[in-house]
């Protein structure tokens, strides 16, 4: 008998899923000569033990309708009623979901493609940041340098803009056809004038990070479109690759006990040949826990309104970034007691006094203490030790604000069977970027709608359209996971 083993990425320690059955794959009878939309999705509510949550402004509840079928299938049977075949149906345990998909690719898009290198030694350079310069459009590479992004025509002429910590950016002009391009970004280095390294006192720049947040950040609500990936690796083999199109709620920086709320689009997983080995190992909640990794938001890494933290900061030096000199600030835990504290580095734009940035990973005490937070459940037979959590988020300029660009999480952890003598470990990745944004309101997420902390994203996803990844921008698969989505690898790593 195989244990399960459930890794929250942030503090996940919820109840497992219980799987349902697909409602809108069912055939289905109704005889209604006349009946509102609302009743008839209350009739078949009642009928199936499932709820229908939709927006109002897609689904006219109101409105007459004539319903008298005879073995249809229901999925396809409301999208032909509602007169939009476009509408995103589906299903979350037992909530069926009327929505519209976000952020399309419109037809004519203009497709650029390309690969980033380091100058100096042709390197591929990855999760580098590539966006229309004043747009909300953008993503990022892959490991392999490798970029896809889609711009609508009328952004032909506007500049596209190449950035990397530490880089110089370039700018392209975006042409008015399909283009292949390959930037090269070469490294710069930020000299600090010597009067204002004699001022640099971190704790005040902190306080002043703290003072200045509402200005810097968005004060009305936004829906950010993201594309997300998370994959599991058992001793360097791909065991699991699940990438999905999803919807955050993100509230305003000025509203702090506010909550950020997710809805999934649709996604994808990969085919694999093999099965993990001695253990179930899932993932559980990576959306709905990736949206809240918000260290603006959050302030865990801050000082609270008083002045007071529990870390203590360090002056590191400047760097550069989107075209900006910023300042590099360490962080570490002023008593390593074996929390949950982490330590890292925070950057801070020199102008507006700005979060940009930040690479941090749990202390070497929380990491022995750790299993408490990242383990959902195993089993006594299994020895768990992980061994590192590392993250890092980004955020990038929008008009006169910063808004969440990037967040990347990485757990590693060794699993030991007592029993039969055996080892393993797994290596976890989820990333995820925004790709659009747009401002909107928390009532178009209803709560039963959206993505919960106890969900398994690849146990959300049933299958896939071929042609849906063109229709948005994500981060390019690299080629070995490219291979797993087209069925040509059994899970072998790079």
């Amino acid at each position: 008998m195989r244990a399960i083993v459930f890794l929250g990425m942030f503090l996940c320690c919820l109840p497992a899923l219980t799987a349902q059955s697909n409602l809108l794959d069912k055939t289905v009878s109704f005889s209604w000569d006349s009946i509102p939309i609302s009743q008839f999705l209350d009739s078949l509510s009642s009928k199936y033990q499932f709820s229908f949550s939709y927006d109002a402004s897609i689904v006219p509840g109101d409105s007459m309708i004539y319903a008298e079928e005879d073995s249809v299938v229901l999925g396809g049977w409301l999208k032909q009623m509602l007169g939009d075949e476009e509408l995103n149906i589906h299903q979350l345990e037992s909530q069926v979901i009327i929505s519209e998909e976000p952020a399309k690719i419109a037809p004519g898009a203009i497709h650029v493609q390309g690969v980033v290198i380091d100058s100096l030694d042709e390197t591929p350079m990855g999760m580098v940041n590539v966006g229309v310069i004043g747009k909300t459009i953008g993503t990022a590479t892959n490991r392999s340098g490798q970029f896809s992004l889609y711009v609508p025509h009328s952004y032909a002429g506007e500049k596209l803009v190449v950035s990397n910590l530490g880089y110089l950016r370039e700018q392209i002009e975006i042409p008015s056809r399909d283009t292949m391009v390959q930037v090269e970004l070469r490294e710069t280095s930020v000299r600090l004038p010597e009067v204002l390294v004699r001022h640099v006192e971190p704790m005040n720049l902190m306080q002043e990070v703290v003072r200045r947040k509402r200005a810097n950040y968005a004060s009305d609500p936004l829906i950010l479109t993201a594309f997300f990936r998370e994959s599991i690796q058992q001793d360097e083999q791909y065991v699991d690759v699940s990438e999905a199109v999803i919807e955050i709620y993100k509230p305003p920086y000025t509203s702090e006990f506010a909550l950020e709320r997710v809805r999934f689009v649709k996604g994808r997983k990969g085919e694999f040949t093999g099965d993990m080995e001695i253990i179930d190992f899932k993932l559980q909640g990576g959306p709905f826990l990736f949206s809240r990794v918000d260290i603006v938001r959050q302030g865990g890494f801050l000082p609270n309104q008083e002045g007071n933290s529990k870390y203590q900061y360090s002056f590191e030096g400047m760097d550069y970034d989107h075209g900006r000199n910023v300042f590099v600030i360490g962080f570490e835990p002023r008593n390593d007691d074996g929390e949950l504290l982490y330590e890292g580095e925070i950057r801070i734009d020199e102008e507006t006094l700005a979060i940009v940035g930040a690479n941090f990973e749990m202390t070497r005490r929380t990491i022995r203490k750790s299993r408490e937070y990242l383990i959902r459940r195993d089993s006594r037979r299994f020895r768990t030790k992980p061994i590192f959590a590392k993250y890092r988020i980004d955020y990038r300029p929008w008009g006169d604000k910063w808004v969440l660009n990037s967040v990347r999480g990485e757990v590693s952890m060794k699993i030991a069977d007592r029993k039969k003598n055996v080892r393993t470990e797994f290596n976890t990745v989820s990333e995820m970027l925004i790709t659009d944004l747009r401002e909107g309101n928390r009532k178009e997420f209803r709560w039963s709608e959206s993505f919960k902390a106890n969900y398994i994203l690849s146990e959300e996803i049933e299958s896939y359209d071929p042609e849906f990844w063109s229709r948005y921008n994500i981060i390019s698969p690299d080629e070995s996971i490219r291979e797993i989505f087209n069925g040509k690898a059994s899970g072998n790593a790079e």
